[in-house]
């Protein structure tokens, strides 16, 4: 009887992951790794420079890095070590973005367009990561002046909008976005997010996953697999934490990051 009941069960919960599947059809496309890499670019030392290691994995899976200098850009040109730290990543091939707050939609949108003037002119990016982004609808002018303002630029072609939450779909269709984080949270958060049905109206590209505090790499899989079936394209996983001293889960690297970068290239070879 025991073994009937255990086999019922587990035929239950395989079906019920195959629908997971099926209700959000994945893409046959190259999962991405969307880092935010708010460590300083120690070149100078090579036992804390991260950056190189970033730009190394970007010859194994296609990779977007945040670079946030000041909260921001700082007041101009980037100091030498940003300057040389860019330029490693350039030269990898690593997609770059600059980070911005917006204040859930309630920063003075001058202000946010002069700081993405800055980005534009000293620092040979490829778009904007805005923070802090409001979900709800009656923020979506708001964003949507802002993309315009960024697609106006020659030199910038990606616009993502970190919500961190689920979000209203207009800043797809508008569009508003090229890209929103619809998660950035706990892991075990993760496994009981639902997601919204309109994922699996938009393509995969159009949606990204920050999950933080995931203790071991088996687990980093097990969420990696979960984005896959949630119709996500850019995803960053890592067991950095807010919950550690400097109450910043995106200032290191993961301790499994070259096991998660072999994983997503053993995922995109398979596409």
């Amino acid at each position: 009887m025991y073994r009937l009941a255990k086999f019922i069960a587990t035929a239950l919960l395989t079906a019920s992951l195959i629908a997971c599947v099926m209700k959000f059809p994945v893409e046959a496309t190259q999962l991405q790794i969307l880092i935010p890499l708010y460590s300083y670019p120690t070149w100078y030392d090579p036992d804390t420079y991260s950056w190189t290691r970033v730009a190394k994995a970007a010859s194994q899976v296609p990779i977007t890095a945040v670079i946030n200098p000041n909260n921001g850009p700082d007041s101009g040109a980037p100091n030498k070590d940003y300057a040389r730290g860019l330029d490693d990543l350039r030269k990898a091939g690593v997609t770059l973005l600059g980070y911005v707050f917006t204040s859930y939609g309630k920063r003075n949108l001058a202000e946010v367009e002069s700081e993405i003037d800055l980005y534009d002119k000293y620092y040979d990016i490829n778009g904007i990561f805005f923070d802090e982004a409001a979900s709800g609808a009656d923020k979506l002018d708001y964003y949507q002046e802002l993309y315009n303002y960024i697609k106006a630029k020659p030199n910038l072609s990606k616009v993502v909008l970190n919500q961190g939450t689920q979000t209203d779909e207009g800043y797809l269709t508008r569009p508003a976005a090229d890209t929103i984080v619809i998660f950035e949270n706990y892991s075990k958060a993760w496994e009981k997010y639902q997601p919204q049905p309109y994922l699996k109206r938009h393509g995969a590209k159009h949606f990204s996953c920050l999950i933080h505090t995931v203790p071991d790499a088996a687990t980093m899989k097990k969420y990696i697999d979960i984005a896959v079936a949630r119709n996500i394209q850019y995803l960053y996983i890592t067991d950095d934490s807010p919950d550690d001293r400097d109450r910043d889960p995106w200032n290191r690297l993961p301790s499994y990051w070259q096991e998660e970068v072999n994983y997503i290239q053993s995922i995109n070879q398979k596409v």
